[in-house]
């Protein structure tokens, strides 16, 4: 499989004082990403903060669909336990026919306590609720009605309105370094993205490919996946899954300039990151929102070119990722900034990536 590359953006509001400026700069954007080559555009799902100005992302996306017509679109991810599975079983089928099958399905349980709440949902329970969801989701998928009997769910007994184009449904993509959810993943052949972390997510890597070659029953209770034609499988209609790597990456003509335009995105982007949880006195997620940190520990692709082409060079060859995963555009980064590191690394990077990197299954 060749390596593919993807924009994730967390639709954060910046240093920007008008939401429909965001949103109108990052569908530009993406229309930019398309054309100069980027295989797909993931967006972020966040609630009651400046983390995203579309706490809805399947808004974006349905507005995204049609200005694209090539790359795939997905939240990374739905944020399963924020939903009614039956409305969003169905909304995704739409958004599904909107892009004419080029959706893809990002499903996690949430990361923010605080958001969490925000549904009623206590974050014990979170993992709980997103599993029932997800079985939810899938079966009625698969059957067109959604037939559930509620556990800490209500139950349901009702027929889709519409189904994906894609059957049985569109491609499930999970987001984490954890060697156990990346386990998960690949018994089910669910799409997985997670970060260097240091370089943790060699590990990571694999034990999905262990997983997915593997004949034995998950872990967890799930179903054998006896055989790779999926049939046991969330994502079994998927033949060749997509494992990678994300970073933010920021490109300039001299490493300086770029660790200079990485810093000041970075410090506004932190406090957008921060301010739920510090407003609950809470700073257990500090450590992501130091630039400097990242900075010296390798975590983000900062630099001129030649600099940045080296790191993911070396990065991608240890993990050996199929996908690559850049965050570009966020806090004070100008629209022009943006641009510039858009199109760099795919003039400049992406194609000695693509000519040297044969990525493995393990």
């Amino acid at each position: 499989m060749s390596v593919r590359f993807g924009v994730f953006d967390s639709l954060d509001l910046g240093d920007r004082v008008d939401p429909g400026q965001v949103l109108a700069e990052r569908l530009d954007f993406a229309v930019a990403a398309e054309a100069g080559g980027i295989d797909h555009y993931h967006v972020a799902e966040h609630h009651g903060t400046p983390l995203s100005v579309c706490p809805s992302p399947n808004l974006f996306l349905a507005a995204l669909s049609q200005r694209t017509s090539r790359m795939r679109v997905g939240a990374l991810v739905n944020v399963l336990p924020a939903h009614d599975p039956f409305r969003l079983a169905e909304e995704i089928a739409v958004l599904d026919q909107l892009s004419g099958g080029r959706l893809d399905v990002g499903v996690g349980s949430g990361v923010s306590p605080y958001e969490l709440g925000y549904f009623g949902v206590a974050a014990g329970d979170a993992k709980a609720v997103y599993a029932e969801t997800l079985a939810a989701l899938t079966g009625a998928w698969r059957s067109g009605r959604m037939s559930h009997q509620g556990e800490l769910l209500r139950s349901y007994g009702a027929t889709l309105s519409v189904l994906p184009v894609q059957r049985p449904y569109p491609p499930l993509w999970y987001a984490s370094s954890n060697t156990a959810t990346a386990g998960w993943a690949g018994r089910h052949g669910v799409n997985f993205v997670g970060r260097w972390n240091g370089g943790a997510l060699r590990a990571a890597v694999r034990e999905y490919w262990s997983a997915w070659r593997s004949d034995a029953a998950g872990s967890d209770g799930s179903a054998p996946t006896a055989a790779l034609d999926g049939s046991a499988r969330l994502n079994g209609h998927v033949a060749d899954p997509r494992v990678g790597m994300a970073a933010t990456v920021v490109l300039a003509p001299t490493d300086a300039e770029a660790e200079e335009i990485y810093l000041s995105a970075q410090a506004v982007f932190g406090r957008q990151l921060t301010q739920l949880w510090h407003e609950h006195d809470d700073h257990r997620v500090d450590r992501m929102a130091d630039g400097a940190a990242a900075l010296r520990a390798g975590a983000v692709c900062v630099g001129a070119p030649a600099t940045v082409r080296a790191q993911l060079m070396e990065q991608l060859r240890a993990t050996g990722v199929n996908f690559f995963q850049m965050q570009i555009f966020f806090g004070d980064m100008t629209v022009a900034h943006a641009h510039r590191t858009l199109r760099t690394f795919l003039t400049e990077v992406a194609p000695g990536l693509r000519a040297e990197l044969t990525p493995s299954r393990g």
